[in-house]
């Protein structure tokens, strides 16, 4: 196997409206889709704890949209949103130190106004901006922001060295 990029990632979630909020109106996410289980492929139901449940999705994209399928391409961050209907989601978010994906990680430029703008809108950050790292080839900044059900989110400034 030779990935080109990430395709997307999928996120379960207590409320869809709640979440939908956050990714779409807070962090400036598209909607690209949605829909409900009965839209999936029968093939799928073996990927799910419960195979006979109903669920709302939602497929955001960030960037330029194309022609494929939902505007998905190599060049666009895809995040899917699943909230179960008829019964609650089990398990909580976890942390760095926990087996499973602890959090993902977006590229923005100007992590500083970033981090300004999503806290005026009470957004909740578990790390403010610091340095991640740093060569001779510049440095890393970050800073981590929690969605509404405690899923880390990592944002990312590439600062090239002068």
């Amino acid at each position: 196997m030779q990935p080109r990029s990430m395709s997307h990632v999928a996120l379960c979630v207590r409320d869809l409206d709640r979440s939908l909020h956050f990714y779409r109106d807070l962090l400036g996410f598209q909607v690209a889709q949605e829909g409900t289980e009965s839209e999936t492929n029968q093939h799928q139901r073996k990927i799910y704890e419960r195979e006979e449940h109903k669920f709302r999705f939602v497929t955001l994209r960030y960037g330029k949209a194309s022609d494929s399928p939902f505007g998905m391409n190599e060049d666009a961050p895809i995040v899917v949103l699943i909230a179960p209907i008829d019964v609650p989601p089990t398990g909580e978010s976890i942390k760095v130190d926990q087996i499973g994906i602890s959090h993902m990680g977006f590229w923005v430029k100007g992590l500083d106004a970033v981090y300004e703008d999503l806290k005026g809108k009470g957004v909740t950050f578990a790390a403010a901006p610091h340095v991640l790292g740093k060569t001779k080839a510049g440095t890393i900044r970050s800073a981590f922001i929690q969605d509404p059900d405690g899923i880390l989110l990592q944002i990312d400034e590439l600062v090239p060295a002068a």
